[in-house]
């Protein structure tokens, strides 16, 4: 069986890859793909870099949020 470069992978699968949601299945064959396919390869390392930048600006909006809100006080009963 020859390995094909078509077709490329779709933004829906490229995106589900760098999140980590595709079946084993799927990610073998997109795994498979990357092993060829050049432009590719750019479109999951720019996805992947994407998600990184949101995983972290996401970590430091929650790291403010916590700072910021006020320590509560448990009532004595």
């Amino acid at each position: 069986m020859a390995l094909s470069v078509r077709p490329h992978l779709d933004a829906d699968t490229t995106e589900k890859y760098s999140l980590e949601q595709l079946s084993a299945r799927k990610t073998a064959e997109v795994e498979t793909h990357l092993l060829i396919c050049e432009s590719c390869r750019k479109a999951v390392a720019a996805s992947d870099a994407y998600v990184a930048a949101m995983r972290e600006a996401a970590a430091k909006v929650r790291k403010t949020e916590q700072n910021a809100m006020p320590h509560r006080r448990v009532a004595a009963r």
